[in-house]
Protein backbone atom coordinates (compact mmCIF):
# COMPACT_ATOMS: atom_id res chain seq x y z
CA UNK A 1 0.00 0.00 0.00
CA UNK A 2 2.99 2.31 0.84
CA UNK A 3 4.28 1.62 -2.99
CA UNK A 4 0.52 3.09 -4.24
CA UNK A 5 0.80 5.89 -1.86
CA UNK A 6 4.70 6.70 -3.10
CA UNK A 7 3.51 6.18 -6.94
CA UNK A 8 -0.16 8.12 -6.85
CA UNK A 9 1.54 11.31 -5.27
CA UNK A 10 4.00 11.43 -8.09
CA UNK A 11 1.42 11.39 -10.60
CA UNK A 12 -0.60 13.83 -8.96
CA UNK A 13 2.52 15.96 -9.31
CA UNK A 14 3.71 15.33 -12.76
CA UNK A 15 -0.07 16.10 -13.59
CA UNK A 16 -0.23 19.79 -11.82
CA UNK A 17 2.38 20.33 -15.22
CA UNK A 18 -0.11 19.26 -17.63
CA UNK A 19 0.36 15.92 -20.17
CA UNK A 20 -0.16 12.54 -19.04
CA UNK A 21 1.32 9.40 -17.36
CA UNK A 22 1.38 6.77 -19.27
CA UNK A 23 1.69 3.47 -17.41
CA UNK A 24 2.99 -0.17 -18.50
CA UNK A 25 2.05 -3.48 -16.64
CA UNK A 26 3.93 -6.44 -17.03
CA UNK A 27 3.93 -9.96 -15.58
CA UNK A 28 7.04 -12.34 -15.32
CA UNK A 29 5.49 -15.62 -16.37
CA UNK A 30 6.05 -18.48 -13.88
CA UNK A 31 8.81 -16.06 -12.69
CA UNK A 32 9.48 -18.08 -9.28
CA UNK A 33 9.06 -21.20 -11.35
CA UNK A 34 12.02 -20.35 -13.63
CA UNK A 35 14.61 -18.41 -11.63
CA UNK A 36 17.67 -20.97 -12.32
CA UNK A 37 19.68 -21.49 -9.28
CA UNK A 38 23.20 -21.39 -10.57
CA UNK A 39 22.53 -17.16 -11.66
CA UNK A 40 20.33 -16.80 -8.54
CA UNK A 41 23.89 -18.07 -6.32
CA UNK A 42 25.93 -15.72 -8.22
CA UNK A 43 23.66 -12.87 -7.61
CA UNK A 44 23.70 -13.62 -3.63
CA UNK A 45 27.64 -13.50 -4.12
CA UNK A 46 27.50 -10.14 -6.11
CA UNK A 47 25.66 -8.50 -2.81
CA UNK A 48 28.66 -9.68 -0.75
CA UNK A 49 26.34 -12.57 1.43
CA UNK A 50 28.35 -14.74 3.94
CA UNK A 51 29.48 -18.05 1.97
CA UNK A 52 28.18 -20.17 4.87
CA UNK A 53 24.46 -18.84 4.01
CA UNK A 54 24.83 -19.05 0.06
CA UNK A 55 26.15 -22.77 1.18
CA UNK A 56 22.65 -23.28 2.87
CA UNK A 57 20.65 -21.76 0.28
CA UNK A 58 22.42 -24.34 -2.26
CA UNK A 59 21.41 -27.24 -0.26
CA UNK A 60 17.84 -25.89 0.21
CA UNK A 61 17.74 -25.80 -3.70
CA UNK A 62 19.67 -28.53 -4.69
CA UNK A 63 19.08 -32.40 -5.06
CA UNK A 64 15.98 -31.69 -6.11
CA UNK A 65 14.05 -33.83 -8.16
CA UNK A 66 11.08 -34.11 -10.60
CA UNK A 67 8.93 -37.24 -12.52
CA UNK A 68 5.41 -36.43 -14.63
CA UNK A 69 3.08 -39.24 -13.98
CA UNK A 70 0.26 -39.89 -16.89
CA UNK A 71 -2.58 -42.09 -16.02
CA UNK A 72 -0.27 -45.27 -14.20
CA UNK A 73 2.60 -44.47 -16.03
CA UNK A 74 5.71 -42.44 -14.67
CA UNK A 75 8.24 -40.70 -16.68
CA UNK A 76 12.21 -40.86 -15.04
CA UNK A 77 13.38 -38.76 -12.92
CA UNK A 78 14.95 -35.42 -13.79
CA UNK A 79 17.01 -33.09 -11.60
CA UNK A 80 15.48 -29.37 -10.85
CA UNK A 81 18.06 -26.84 -12.00
CA UNK A 82 15.53 -23.68 -11.63
CA UNK A 83 12.83 -22.21 -9.82
CA UNK A 84 12.09 -21.04 -5.65
CA UNK A 85 10.04 -23.09 -3.99
CA UNK A 86 6.68 -21.72 -3.03
CA UNK A 87 5.44 -21.11 0.32
CA UNK A 88 8.87 -21.26 1.96
CA UNK A 89 9.48 -18.00 4.39
CA UNK A 90 12.64 -17.09 2.10
CA UNK A 91 11.29 -17.74 -1.46
CA UNK A 92 10.00 -14.43 -2.12
CA UNK A 93 12.89 -12.76 -0.42
CA UNK A 94 14.94 -14.74 -3.03
CA UNK A 95 13.02 -13.94 -5.54
CA UNK A 96 12.99 -9.68 -5.05
CA UNK A 97 17.34 -10.41 -4.93
CA UNK A 98 17.06 -11.89 -8.62
CA UNK A 99 15.22 -8.98 -9.93
CA UNK A 100 16.41 -6.02 -7.63
CA UNK A 101 19.17 -4.92 -10.43
CA UNK A 102 16.29 -4.43 -12.90
CA UNK A 103 15.58 -1.49 -11.96
CA UNK A 104 18.93 -0.06 -13.09
CA UNK A 105 18.22 -1.08 -16.29
CA UNK A 106 14.58 0.78 -17.02
CA UNK A 107 15.51 3.84 -14.45
CA UNK A 108 16.96 5.78 -16.93
CA UNK A 109 14.06 5.95 -19.12
CA UNK A 110 11.09 5.32 -17.02
CA UNK A 111 10.18 5.38 -13.31
CA UNK A 112 9.76 1.65 -12.03
CA UNK A 113 8.29 -0.40 -9.60
CA UNK A 114 8.36 -3.67 -8.33
CA UNK A 115 6.10 -6.28 -6.59
CA UNK A 116 6.12 -9.92 -6.59
CA UNK A 117 6.50 -10.76 -9.84
CA UNK A 118 4.65 -7.92 -11.16
CA UNK A 119 6.57 -4.72 -12.42
CA UNK A 120 5.19 -1.37 -13.47
CA UNK A 121 6.86 1.25 -15.50
CA UNK A 122 5.45 4.60 -16.57
CA UNK A 123 7.09 7.81 -17.59
CA UNK A 124 5.33 11.65 -17.38
CA UNK A 125 3.95 12.40 -21.42
CA UNK A 126 4.27 15.87 -22.64
CA UNK A 127 5.43 15.22 -25.87
CA UNK A 128 5.89 12.32 -28.36
CA UNK A 129 9.54 11.84 -27.64
CA UNK A 130 8.19 10.79 -24.04
CA UNK A 131 6.54 7.99 -25.56
CA UNK A 132 9.53 7.26 -27.28
CA UNK A 133 11.46 6.74 -23.94
CA UNK A 134 9.23 4.76 -22.40
CA UNK A 135 9.44 2.26 -25.05
CA UNK A 136 12.98 2.26 -24.58
CA UNK A 137 12.55 1.13 -20.82
CA UNK A 138 10.44 -1.59 -21.96
CA UNK A 139 13.40 -2.98 -24.52
CA UNK A 140 15.85 -2.66 -21.58
CA UNK A 141 13.18 -4.98 -19.15
CA UNK A 142 12.59 -7.32 -22.21
CA UNK A 143 16.55 -7.26 -22.48
CA UNK A 144 17.27 -8.02 -19.02
CA UNK A 145 14.50 -10.95 -18.95
CA UNK A 146 16.38 -12.83 -21.97
CA UNK A 147 19.92 -12.21 -20.01
CA UNK A 148 18.61 -13.45 -16.83
CA UNK A 149 16.54 -16.34 -18.32
CA UNK A 150 12.89 -14.90 -17.38
CA UNK A 151 10.04 -13.69 -19.71
CA UNK A 152 7.07 -11.69 -20.03
CA UNK A 153 3.37 -12.87 -19.79
CA UNK A 154 2.24 -10.81 -23.16
CA UNK A 155 -1.23 -11.51 -22.39
CA UNK A 156 -1.14 -10.24 -18.85
CA UNK A 157 0.67 -7.12 -19.72
CA UNK A 158 -1.55 -3.72 -20.24
CA UNK A 159 -0.95 -0.23 -20.79
CA UNK A 160 -3.09 2.90 -19.46
CA UNK A 161 -2.78 5.98 -20.45
CA UNK A 162 -3.97 8.74 -16.28
CA UNK A 163 -4.84 12.10 -16.56
CA UNK A 164 -7.61 14.72 -17.67
CA UNK A 165 -7.49 15.20 -21.76
CA UNK A 166 -5.34 11.22 -22.40
CA UNK A 167 -4.22 10.77 -25.95
CA UNK A 168 -5.20 6.96 -26.20
CA UNK A 169 -2.85 7.16 -29.69
CA UNK A 170 0.03 5.83 -28.73
CA UNK A 171 1.53 2.14 -28.87
CA UNK A 172 3.78 0.11 -27.08
CA UNK A 173 5.32 -3.00 -27.92
CA UNK A 174 6.96 -6.33 -26.15
CA UNK A 175 9.80 -6.76 -29.01
CA UNK A 176 11.13 -10.47 -30.20
CA UNK A 177 14.16 -11.40 -31.42
CA UNK A 178 12.59 -14.31 -33.77
CA UNK A 179 9.16 -12.81 -34.29
CA UNK A 180 6.94 -9.50 -34.83
CA UNK A 181 6.80 -7.29 -31.68
CA UNK A 182 3.45 -7.92 -29.49
CA UNK A 183 1.33 -5.12 -29.24
CA UNK A 184 0.31 -4.13 -25.46
CA UNK A 185 -3.07 -3.59 -24.54
CA UNK A 186 -4.56 -0.74 -23.77
CA UNK A 187 -7.47 -0.47 -21.33
CA UNK A 188 -9.15 2.35 -19.15
CA UNK A 189 -8.77 0.68 -15.49
CA UNK A 190 -6.07 -1.45 -13.93
CA UNK A 191 -6.49 -3.14 -10.51
CA UNK A 192 -2.73 -2.37 -9.02
CA UNK A 193 -2.51 -4.56 -5.71
CA UNK A 194 -6.09 -4.64 -4.84
CA UNK A 195 -6.84 -1.01 -5.86
CA UNK A 196 -8.95 0.11 -8.71
CA UNK A 197 -7.60 2.70 -11.11
CA UNK A 198 -9.40 4.70 -13.72
CA UNK A 199 -7.94 7.06 -16.21
CA UNK A 200 -9.44 9.92 -14.63
CA UNK A 201 -7.91 8.62 -11.14
CA UNK A 202 -11.14 9.23 -9.42
CA UNK A 203 -11.38 5.66 -7.72
CA UNK A 204 -15.31 5.33 -8.96
CA UNK A 205 -14.98 1.66 -10.01
CA UNK A 206 -12.94 0.64 -6.85
CA UNK A 207 -15.61 2.50 -4.80
CA UNK A 208 -18.44 1.01 -6.86
CA UNK A 209 -17.05 -2.43 -6.46
CA UNK A 210 -16.21 -2.51 -2.77
CA UNK A 211 -19.99 -1.06 -2.47
CA UNK A 212 -21.14 -3.85 -4.26
CA UNK A 213 -19.01 -6.38 -1.83
CA UNK A 214 -20.69 -5.05 1.18
CA UNK A 215 -24.26 -5.43 -0.63
CA UNK A 216 -23.80 -9.23 -1.34
CA UNK A 217 -22.06 -9.52 2.33
CA UNK A 218 -25.22 -7.91 3.79
CA UNK A 219 -27.82 -9.73 1.40
CA UNK A 220 -26.25 -13.61 2.30
CA UNK A 221 -26.35 -12.70 6.34
CA UNK A 222 -30.18 -11.37 5.70
CA UNK A 223 -30.41 -14.52 4.04
CA UNK A 224 -29.05 -17.30 6.31
CA UNK A 225 -29.91 -15.47 9.50
CA UNK A 226 -33.34 -14.34 8.90
CA UNK A 227 -34.10 -14.19 13.00
CA UNK A 228 -30.61 -12.78 13.72
CA UNK A 229 -30.89 -10.15 16.93
CA UNK A 230 -29.23 -6.62 16.65
CA UNK A 231 -26.60 -7.70 19.26
CA UNK A 232 -25.80 -11.08 17.48
CA UNK A 233 -25.39 -9.23 14.26
CA UNK A 234 -23.64 -6.67 15.71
Amino acid sequence: MLQLLHMLDKWTEYLDYGGQIDAVYTDFEKAFDKVPHKRLLSKLRSYGINGNIINWIKDFLAGRKYRVKVNSSYSSWADVTSGIPQGSVLGPLRFVIYINDVIDCCEPFSNIYLFADDAKLFHHVLHPGDQQILQKGINELVEWTQRWLLSLNTKKCLVVSFGRDVNKDSVYTIPHKDQESVIIERRNTVRDIGVIFDEKLTFRDHIHCKINMAYKMVRLMKRNFKYLSISNFV
